[in-house]
């Protein structure tokens, strides 16, 4: 090991022909994820770290819009709905794990999550019956329909290579009618006469988390909402037998 990095140091190693890195074939990748800011969908099992905001962030925030993002995601994964404790103490214990920079002002982050603790949607959260966050899942593609299992397309070699899109759902809870709920936690730019064109750049992430949820829960959501948090407005998605075909149609559009 010591005479390889040395002759390393050197320059006197050399690459053989053969070792050379193998050119990608991006049709055989087989895992997609969904970024968790933008609502893409992107290859492999890690969104990349220059993942694209959504065009309507501010162009000059106070605070780095992705650190901002996981930061108050972070928060919400935490807190205790039944029992908040300190919005302010939690959110200056977990900022320089988001945001590193030293003596940022954290208002806008602690504004944002003590104005969503004072809404009605806490307040089901706070009496929920069970209640899961952070829920990771793995969805083989083509999946469990309502009109039942599609089989794994072959390729040309008769192979039986399935697809799989993995995703992270916010939070997800059983209200007191025993009611599945699921929700997705937005820090996007965004006023009370814009929500509907923000919201539909996350329609089919939304979609494919009610299928996950359904297939995880073997129950379909009752609702599908988006938290978007500056405003503190919601915007919701139907989940029926036309967004299920919405769904398969925005996904299959992407992995063509």
């Amino acid at each position: 090991m010591e005479k390889a990095g040395q002759m390393a140091a050197d320059g006197a190693g050399r690459q053989p022909r053969y070792l050379a890195p193998p050119e990608v074939d991006r049709t055989s990748r087989r895992q997609f994820s969904f970024s968790r800011l933008s609502g893409e969908l992107h290859a492999g099992a890690n969104v990349p770290a220059a993942d694209r905001l959504d065009e309507t962030a501010s162009p000059e925030p106070q605070l780095d819009p992705r650190g901002l993002g996981t930061l108050v995601h972070a928060v919400l994964a935490q807190i205790d709905f039944a029992r908040p404790e300190d919005v302010q103490e939690l959110v200056e214990r977990l900022a320089p794990e988001h945001l590193p920079a030293e003596g940022l002002d954290l208002g806008e982050p602690i504004e944002m999550i003590g104005r969503f603790l004072r809404s009605p949607r806490a307040a089901e959260l706070a009496v929920a019956e069970e209640i899961y966050r952070e829920l990771e899942f793995m969805l083989a593609w083509p999946c469990e329909t309502a009109s039942g299992y599609q089989a794994f397309h072959e390729d040309a070699s008769g192979s039986r290579g399935g697809r799989y899109l993995q995703g992270f759902i916010d939070c997800i809870y059983r209200d007191d009618a025993g009611r599945w709920r699921l929700i997705d936690f937005k820090t996007n730019q965004v006023t009370a006469e814009n929500p509907a064109s923000v919201a539909a750049v996350y329609e089919m992430q939304m979609l494919l988390y009610a299928l996950a949820a359904e297939n995880i829960l073997r129950s379909p959501p009752a609702e599908l909402a988006l938290c978007f948090l500056r405003p503190g407005i919601e915007h919701r998605f139907s989940w029926d037998s036309d967004a299920r075909r919405r769904m398969i149609e925005l996904v299959d559009g992407k992995l063509s």
